[in-house]
């Protein structure tokens, strides 16, 4: 691989959030060194206590690159977030709102995602799993050369595979793993075209079913945390008042979605594994994420939509032998909007469309970060918007017309788990004194485009 100029890039972090800054090392990209893209994406997987589980994806991502450890889903629900992470807007720009609006999928510009762009630039692409909630498996995705895609589901579930639907025994992310590893040894075919190969499995999505050798598999312990054992729930808003679960119920979730996970670990080590054997463990730009994080009982939720950081908070594992650092934390502000536009950097590429994110690759870091929520068919919680800053945490809740029905106000650098709502605890002396002010920027961010969004 020939090496132009090398950029170091150091990143400012806030006192607060990091003892020191971190770097990331970029070697600006060339048509002849643009790095193969990886790009492994689970369903429900929040990022606190889960990793653990999964010691292969944590020594190969966390000891060969560096682990973001305030990444956030701008929008806690599979398929918003998922247009987010592909086209760098947020879902209020990218229109899909919502789980199971399928005009909306069709609906949605196809020319700004991550794929359209590699596959223009000269990528072989390729989609091996899920892709929208609704989209017909026997339909293919568009801007993928290849593809084995299924709806959902753990065992025994149809897939559609380049033209052609059939159903494919076996655990699926297993067949994930399979079709995966199948389309990389494809791509030796012409090992002088750079690839992305975008990876989805099921887990750990409900019915949180593991594969038959993990089924009682030993799980680390968990002893819970405040937000699971809080008992005056008064001061939340009704979606989370009206939830109410057990600590017992929700290890047991928690136990179940660990052992789907240790399939998706095995699948992980077996891609690697692939592409050291093919020689492109060195030359491929390989992320590991979620679509959404998952309440394990905070505030008596067990679920996801929730403007907490349980349910927004996800892994995100960013590995480039030579270009990124390994073995670090880097702890900025960081959210899925930011994934494609440092992609389309490390491909050379420059978009096209507005995009709300930046790259990873860009010196700064935000003192503020936008979170949205807009009820969705397949569920009672209702729209939300939040900004969080590394000292507090602002929330407006609305009714289908837009007015607001409850704030949320949480000194998160003091109240992490956010157990007191200082806007509903009684206490007016403790109220932020400047709420109008955080009213309004707030309203400016749910029509954020582009640079009006924040960023470093």
């Amino acid at each position: 691989m020939r090496l132009f100029g090398r950029l170091v890039v150091v990143f400012a972090l806030f006192a607060l959030l990091s003892p020191a800054p971190r770097t990331l090392r970029h070697i600006a990209p060339q048509a002849a060194s643009r790095p193969n893209i990886l790009f492994i994406i689970t369903d429900d997987q929040r990022r606190g206590g889960v990793m653990p589980a999964m010691p292969k994806t944590r020594s190969i991502f966390g000891a060969g690159g560096t682990e973001f450890t305030n990444f956030h889903d701008s929008t806690p629900l599979c398929c918003p977030s998922r247009g987010s992470f592909w086209s760098g807007r947020f879902a209020h720009n990218h229109g899909v709102l919502t789980n199971g609006d399928h005009q909306s999928e069709l609906d949605y510009d196809q020319s700004t995602a991550i794929q359209a762009y590699l596959r223009k630039a000269g990528y072989t692409t390729a989609l091996v799993g899920k892709y929208w909630n609704t989209w017909k498996v026997g339909t293919p995705p568009p801007n993928y050369d290849r593809y084995a895609m299924f709806a959902d589901g753990y065992n025994d579930v149809y897939w559609g595979v380049n033209g052609s639907v059939k159903k494919v025994p076996g655990y699926t992310t297993n067949v994930v793993g399979d079709f995966a590893t199948q389309f990389l040894q494809q791509f030796e075919n012409n090992d002088a075209q750079p690839w992305f190969l975008y990876v989805a499995p099921e887990a750990p999505h409900d019915p949180f079913t593991p594969a038959t050798k993990y089924a009682d598999a030993p799980v680390p312990t968990w002893s819970g945390n405040p937000a699971v054992f809080e008992t005056d729930r008064s001061d939340k808003p009704p979606a989370v008042r009206n939830r109410s679960t057990t600590f017992e119920r929700a290890n047991a979730r928690r136990t179940q979605q660990l052992r789907t996970l240790m399939s998706v670990d095995d699948m992980v080590q077996r891609l690697f594994d692939t592409l050291a054997t093919l020689g492109e463990a060195q030359n491929t730009l390989a992320i590991y994420t979620s679509d959404n994080g998952y309440m394990w009982g905070g505030h008596g939720v067990l679920d996801k939509r929730y403007p907490y950081p349980q349910s927004t908070k996800v892994p995100f594992l960013l590995r480039w032998p030579g270009h990124v650092a390994a073995g670090v934390r880097d702890r900025r502000l960081i959210e899925n909007v930011d994934v494609e536009p440092t992609l389309l950097q490390a491909a050379g590429i420059t978009p096209t469309h507005t995009v709300d994110g930046t790259s990873l690759f860009t010196t700064g870091a935000r003192n503020r970060m936008y979170l949205e929520y807009f009820e969705s068919p397949d569920s009672g919680v209702l729209s939300w918007a939040s900004d969080m800053t590394p000292t507090y945490q602002y929330t407006e809740w609305y009714d289908d017309s837009g007015n607001i029905t409850f704030h949320e106000y949480y000194d998160i650098a003091n109240d992490k788990w956010r157990l007191t709502n200082l806007l509903h605890d009684g206490v007016v002396s403790n109220d932020p004194f400047n709420l109008n002010a955080l009213h309004d920027r707030l309203t400016a961010d749910r029509t954020c485009v582009g640079t009006s969004c924040p960023r470093p």
